[in-house]
């Protein structure tokens, strides 16, 4: 691949990640504003709703776009497959990407729960918002050590 065809492919990948983050901490943050009790409901099944969409239509297509492009890396530079970094950062993308699909099915189970027992699955919908955050929480911390070894290998 040209020198320019790989800083094409870095930029997509870096934009893949930024997509991601963003993604990642709108989704969470309109779930847990979902929470707040004076809020109307109109506006906590929007929320709800938004977090969904989030994850669904941006958070896990940025992801997708980060695996592709990386896919693209390897192929070009097969030699780091034999770097321990790499091995680590692989594990953290693997769990990110079971993590997303998890937050993403979480979150669709709350709109259903919602559209269709309103506000009688409050015990159901406050359980996995619970787990919704924790899963957030474990998100964060896997970009953390993602990041660290991606310094940990370039440095």
């Amino acid at each position: 691949m040209s020198r320019m065809g790989h800083k094409a492919l870095i930029l997509v990948h870096l934009l893949g990640f930024a997509a991601y983050l963003g993604a990642g901490f709108a989704q969470q943050q309109f779930m847990k504003r979902s929470s707040a009790a004076a809020l109307a409901g109109a506006l906590r099944d929007e929320y709800e709703r938004l977090a969904a969409q989030i994850v669904t239509m941006i958070e896990l297509p940025a992801l997708l776009t980060q695996l592709l492009s990386g896919i693209g890396f390897l192929i070009m530079t097969p030699a780091w497959l034999h770097q321990p970094w790499l091995h680590g950062k692989l594990t953290c993308v693997v769990a990110l990407l079971v993590l997303s699909h998890a937050e993403m099915f979480n979150a669709r189970k709350i709109v259903k729960a919602r559209a269709s027992q309103g506000d009688a699955a409050g015990q159901e919908i406050a359980a996995r918002k619970k787990r919704h955050e924790l899963m957030g929480a474990v998100g964060s911390l896997a970009v953390v050590v993602l990041m660290a070894l991606v310094a940990q290998g370039t440095g």
